[in-house]
């Protein structure tokens, strides 16, 4: 997901997309974007790579919706492929923009490949809550931010050398276990977590 690892070229976006939302899906030969979302997010993932697929649990229908992304456009396009590839165009670009800030708050909190243990759990700590107030500022803490928020906390663990299955356990047990839907974490929810994540003890 980081996006340093993939070039990206949001002035050919549009173009790529289009060619995407207009191609057979694999399963019905109808055009990607008249059979569903999900095919359109697997083709934009086979141009892009997976980051590009990822966004499809992140897009709201409204603006409270709590997720990373608003799609506000008004009404369906169905089989308007021309509505549907600014649509889909428009949801990747913000989706891009989205990883490449978290990718940069991370980088704020930089832990070397060879740190010990001790600093690693430093590191997480410290980075907890300015991960979570991206979170609560991108979505409005809405009904869906919390499954943001542990996404969001798996990927910076990861980047602190976090095994993914581990990351986003861990992620998804300090979450629910402060955090709730429609409501911003107050500093005490906060420290909750950074505790949960900086006191966890690594497999194996």
């Amino acid at each position: 997901m980081d996006p340093a690892t993939h070039s990206f070229d949001p002035e050919q976006a549009p173009r790529v997309v289009r060619e995407v939302v207009c191609s057979p899906d694999p399963e019905s030969g109808r055009p990607r974007a008249a059979w569903s979302t999900l095919s359109v997010a697997q083709g934009l993932a086979e141009r892009y790579g997976v980051w590009a697929g990822s966004w499809t649990g992140s897009v709201g229908r409204t603006a409270d919706a709590g997720t990373v992304i608003d799609d506000l456009e008004p009404g369906y396009g169905g089989d308007d492929l021309v509505f549907e590839a600014r649509r889909y165009t428009r949801i990747l670009l913000c989706w891009r923009a989205w990883l490449e800030e978290l990718a940069s708050l991370f980088s704020r909190f930089d832990c070397p490949p060879d740190a010990p243990e001790a600093e690693r759990r430093q590191v997480r700590e410290r980075g907890v809550g300015p991960v979570v107030a991206l979170v609560v500022e991108r979505t409005g803490a809405g009904e869906a931010w919390c499954g943001e928020c542990a996404t969001a906390l798996a990927w910076f663990l990861e980047t602190t050398g976090m095994p993914p299955d581990e990351a986003e356990d861990l992620a998804d047990k300090a979450v629910d276990a402060a955090f709730e839907s429609w409501i911003v974490p107050g500093v005490g929810a906060v420290s909750r977590v950074s505790a949960i994540i900086g006191e966890h003890t690594p497999r194996g």
